[in-house]
């Protein structure tokens, strides 16, 4: 039997829209263990400045509450693996943008897609992708963490596999501090990896933990799918109902290998509706 020495820390990517405070209000309310958010717009390259009082103030609630880790995602557009220099120009800025701010806001971890090859082919892409990630981890102030994220495998993607993400990890051994990866559980599902029910995660879990050492393994996306098995799409639902089911994610929360993770849900509707819901779901497994 699992003890559970380690308890399992929990909580959900938050909203910023209105205002830190809300989010620090939130997350108080909601008495959340990690959290997940964006600093930006996660769709548009641009970059608003950052409101050095309003981040301080950020920063100083994590640590009173002791939120940890705390994490962004980075923007969508970014794109690690593409062929097109001016792309790759744009993804290394804002990801080392991204880095950076992270500081400001006493974050412990960036996440980030990896990106699509456009069709050059799965090692062209990889081999850019560890060209980027060296430029932009040699270069980026502070001391946050970039975490790869498992991609939901649509044709041109790299890092569905998880052996393209040991192959990246492995071939960037100087930055072993400053890289890991986000499993995600809806992404796994979409790509292939069958993380459906106690036996179908214990199994995926196992496989990902013997190719990726599971201390570089740092959170896990929390998020129930409906897409078939193998079906490259990504359509988050509730936990529970979905293919991963309760017993999936009680296997996740049960496998010792990763208790040091943040364990966030990204589960579409209302944070105090059934964002709590799903919280409340996640926690009873525990």
């Amino acid at each position: 039997m699992n003890t559970m020495a380690q308890e399992r820390r929990i909580g959900m990517h938050m909203r910023t829209g209105r205002g830190l405070d809300k989010a620090v209000e939130t997350i108080r309310e909601l008495q959340l263990q990690t959290v997940q958010i964006f600093t930006d717009n996660p769709s548009a390259w641009r970059s608003a400045p950052v409101d050095p009082k309003a981040t301080a103030a950020f920063k100083a609630a994590l640590e009173e509450l002791n939120v940890r880790p705390a994490m962004s995602h980075a923007m969508y557009l970014i794109n690690l693996a593409s062929p097109n220099p001016n792309f790759q120009k744009k993804s290394r800025e804002a990801l080392k943008a991204e880095l950076e701010r992270a500081e400001a806001y006493g974050l412990q971890y960036v996440v980030t897609h990896v990106g699509s090859h456009m069709g050059e082919g799965a090692q062209a892409g990889i081999d850019r992708v560890v060209a980027q990630l060296d430029q932009v981890l040699s270069t980026a102030g502070g001391s946050a963490s970039c975490l790869l994220e498992t991609s939901a495998g649509g044709g041109a993607y790299v890092g569905a596999k998880f052996d393209d993400l040991a192959q990246i990890l492995s071939r960037l051994p100087q930055h072993g501090e400053r890289l890991g990866v986000c499993f995600d559980t809806a992404h796994a599902y979409a790509c292939g990896y069958d993380v459906a029910g106690a036996e179908g995660m214990s199994k995926t879990l196992a496989q990902l933990t013997a190719i990726i050492p599971a201390q570089r393994i740092r959170a896990c996306h929390c998020n129930d799918t409906t897409v078939t098995l193998g079906g490259k799409a990504d359509r988050h639902v509730n936990i529970g109902q979905g293919n991963v089911g309760l017993e999936g994610f009680k296997a996740l929360l049960h496998f010792d290998p990763l208790a040091h993770c943040g364990f966030v849900l990204e589960t579409p509707g209302e944070e105090m509706l059934e964002g709590l819901e799903n919280l409340n779901a996640l926690r009873a497994l525990r």
